[in-house]
Order: structure tokens, then C-alpha cells, then sequence
């Protein structure tokens, strides 16, 4: 089992070189990280770690790749936004 304090630690050394955006949210950044952490790690270890090595690392990546997406689609309607003067995303 992982230790979610490790990862949280080593999601919060990745966030030093590329940070969250906390500045306009209402959210405390301890409790989302938490429950982030928490709720990730039960999806890996329940529904990912069974599945054999191969194939597992092909859902990763695939997984790692989908966030990264969104993540870029989400940026470029925030950019898009800000060039608009509106904060409607």
C-alpha cells in the first residue's frame, strides 16, 4: 500500500517547478490535497494494481495523458478567457 504522505510530499516538490493557481478558490489546498490523494490512491490500488504489469502501464499513461489534456484544453480557455475580459470558462 502507498503512503498517501509521500505522495502528497512528492505531488507538493512537483508543484515547486509548475504551482497550482489557489488565488481565486475558496478551497483549502491541505483538505483538497487529502482527498485528492486519498481518492486517487483507492482507484490505483483497487482498480489499477490487479491489473497485469503491461497492461497497467498502458492504462497509466493513458490516465497521465488524459489529465494532461484537459489540463492544456482548461489553460487555453482560461488564456482565451483573459484575452476576452471574462472569466466564464
Amino acid at each position: 500500500m502507498l503512503n498517501p504522505k509521500v505522495v502528497a510530499d512528492m505531488v507538493r516538490e512537483i508543484d515547486i517547478a509548475d504551482p497550482i493557481d489557489w488565488g481565486m478558490l475558496d478551497v483549502d489546498e491541505e483538505q483538497a490535497m487529502a482527498l485528492i490523494t486519498s481518492s486517487v490512491l483507492e482507484h490505483y490500488e483497487r482498480g489499477i494494481l490487479p491489473i497485469e504489469p503491461k497492461q497497467r502501464d498502458y492504462v497509466i499513461v493513458s490516465t497521465l495523458t488524459k489529465v494532461v489534456l484537459k489540463n492544456f484544453v482548461l489553460n487555453l480557455k482560461l488564456l482565451q478567457a483573459a484575452a476576452r475580459g471574462t472569466r466564464n470558462v
